[in-house]
């Protein structure tokens, strides 16, 4: 067990800590937002070293909303570790945004409380290209953000499951949005250049298990091992130096860009060498249990014809990119 990992670090959340949750979560609920009144408005303060990762806002008409994510359901009926998760669900939209202010410490939201029908309708209002923003990375300590440990993440069956319970709605929705379009194809390569557990990209190759092949490839050897059982190729090696090489994979999933797993730098730095491994016409799909550290605008700079950027599942939403790597 490495007690470094940031698996352990913050892992084990005492019952105060979800009992505070969950009163955060009945006061969005019920609309009651006294806790945030200030004089002048509605504030939330949030330490970088707390949860900062809960902040997200969105676009719709040129209006900007905010929301705060509280505990996740996972956490409550599965136990899983940490708090939040990647979905978002009408009562997490408080309303509109009227400023935002950093610190070295810290931030602060500021918004204008919506109604209840309000609250729904812009919720409701929430396409598959409207950005869902994640604007704060979780910080270790001031100026440095969360990140894994060089050697990656280490496994065993226990966080297996809860690695594998967090993404369950992902993988169910990925199955239903992509496997269609690869359901008859054969010759199919399938990479995941941070394949974890191999539960993600073995799920998607279900769909089609004759006609996909699965190439994983992880930064820690133990994860590389265990993996290794459930996909078809699998290397041990660090994504910025991607196994596969330029114009080799006809679908490209990365799940590892995101908060407490690598840093906003780290996450600039890596995705142009994935976008090289994506053929002409092949796509790149981002996603993750936490935050995505790169968005649209980087998306574009890689030449990528970004075609969503949010799902919609039951009633909740949460951030997935699907993007095409043009033919020329």
């Amino acid at each position: 067990m490495n007690l470094e990992d940031p698996w352990y670090r913050n892992a084990r959340r005492g019952a105060a800590a979800v009992e505070h949750e969950l009163a955060l979560r009945a006061d969005l609920i019920a609309g009651a937002f006294s806790r945030w009144r200030r004089t002048t408005g509605h504030c939330w303060d949030e330490e970088l070293t707390g949860s900062p990762e809960r902040i997200f806002c969105f676009q719709l008409d040129g209006r900007w909303y905010v929301g705060f994510k509280t505990v996740s359901d996972y956490v409550v009926d599965h136990g899983m570790r940490g708090l939040f998760c990647s979905r978002i669900r009408w009562h997490n939209v408080v309303g509109t945004l009227t400023g935002l202010r950093t610190s070295a410490t810290g931030v602060r939201v500021c918004f204008d409380p919506l109604d209840i029908p309000a609250r729904r309708a812009a919720f409701a209002a929430i396409t598959p290209t409207t950005e869902l923003l994640h604007p704060f990375p979780k910080h270790e300590e001031p100026g440095r953000e969360t990140g894994s440990p060089e050697e990656g993440w280490f496994v065993s069956p226990e966080r297996a499951e809860f690695l594998n319970l967090g993404e369950s709605h992902i993988r169910e929705y990925t199955v239903d949005r992509l496997g269609p379009g690869f359901r008859d194809r054969s010759g199919v390569v399938a990479y995941d250049p941070g394949c974890s557990t191999g539960k993600f990209l073995s799920t998607f190759a279900s769909v089609n298990p004759d006609g996909i092949r699965t190439v994983g490839q992880d930064l820690s050897e133990q994860m590389v091992k265990y993996a290794a059982k459930h996909l078809d190729e699998v290397y041990h090696g660090d994504a910025a130096k991607p196994y596969l090489g330029n114009e080799s994979a006809d679908i490209v999933f990365v799940r590892f860009l995101n908060f407490e797993v690598v840093t906003t730098a780290q996450a600039r730095e890596i995705l142009p060498a994935l976008v090289r491994t994506v053929m002409p016409g092949g796509l790149i799909v981002l996603l993750g249990h936490t935050p995505l550290l790169v968005g649209a605008a980087e998306l574009a700079d890689e030449n990528l014809r970004v075609r969503q950027t949010t799902a919609r599942q039951d009633d909740h939403v949460f951030q997935y990119y699907v993007c095409e790597k043009p033919l020329a």
